[in-house]
């Protein structure tokens, strides 16, 4: 048990868990990758399997579907050039746009990530069942959540309920 578990206010630090619960998957995420003589970072699986299913897609349009920063999905497909998985080629419509595409390595080790993928599948249904929650679906919900009501909404929201129950407090006193 870590100081966060047992404090009464741990469930303020949910985004702190949930950090590393992150890291700790994409470490053993890398582990397993490894294992399978994959050169993939595992937090650049998502671009290498967006840019293998698609055949060419932008940096831009990558980061919009995945909803992530435009400048942390060009840091991670820097690295996939990097390693020699893709390429970056200019666009015949847009002379200012890159396109990003699989090289032949990028190729082989998109097809032995899928088949690997589908084993991860089977992991973290396993895992989901284990600890009776679809983490994924749970937090797709979360995000949904606060999307309709953000955190600040949520806590002016308290602030009625908070004022009457100190007036009751103090007419007690």
């Amino acid at each position: 048990m870590t100081y966060l578990d047992t404090h009464p206010l741990r469930g303020a630090f949910v985004a702190n868990r949930f950090i590393q619960l992150s890291d700790l998957i994409a470490t053993q995420g890398g582990l397993m990758l490894r294992d399978a003589g994959l050169d993939v970072p595992s937090r650049a699986v998502s671009i290498l399997l967006m840019i293998g299913e698609r055949g060419e897609i932008s940096a831009a349009d990558i980061a919009g579907l995945l909803q992530q920063p435009h400048q942390l999905v060009t840091q991670r497909a820097d690295l996939l050039v990097e390693l020699g998985l893709i390429a970056r080629r200019n666009d015949p419509g847009d002379g200012r746009r890159k396109i990003l595409v699989l090289t032949d390595r990028g190729a082989d080790q998109f097809n032995r990530l899928t088949v690997r993928l589908a084993q991860v599948v089977e992991v973290f249904a396993a895992l989901f069942a284990e600890i009776d929650c679809d983490l994924a679906a749970m937090a797709s919900r979360a995000v949904a959540a606060l999307n309709r009501s953000p955190i600040p909404e949520r806590i002016n929201s308290l602030q009625p309920a908070l004022t009457a129950k100190a007036a009751q407090t103090s007419e007690g006193s």
